[in-house]
């Protein structure tokens, strides 16, 4: 198994164009795990959860509480 690196180009919110590694990684958040891709920010860049990842958790965010809650059972096709 080859170890290879990743590059992307991203366009942030302010419209300026960065390129980040990317990689893949664990995240666990208490009794919650996926495996996902990740972006591997640098000093300054914003710190945040994708909709993917929150998929893959099964998690959903309450707006009210301020939390990620799970989200409950997974639709079937």
């Amino acid at each position: 198994m080859a170890r290879e690196k990743k590059d992307l180009a991203f366009v942030m919110a302010n419209g300026q164009h960065v390129t980040r590694s990317v990689g893949f990684a664990i995240i666990c958040l208490d009794k919650y795990f996926t495996i996902d891709e990740i972006v591997f920010g640098e000093k300054g860049d914003l710190i945040l959860l994708g909709a993917r990842t929150l998929e893959g958790l099964n998690l959903a965010v309450d707006s009210r509480q301020k939390k990620l809650v799970g989200a409950g059972p997974l639709p079937v096709a």
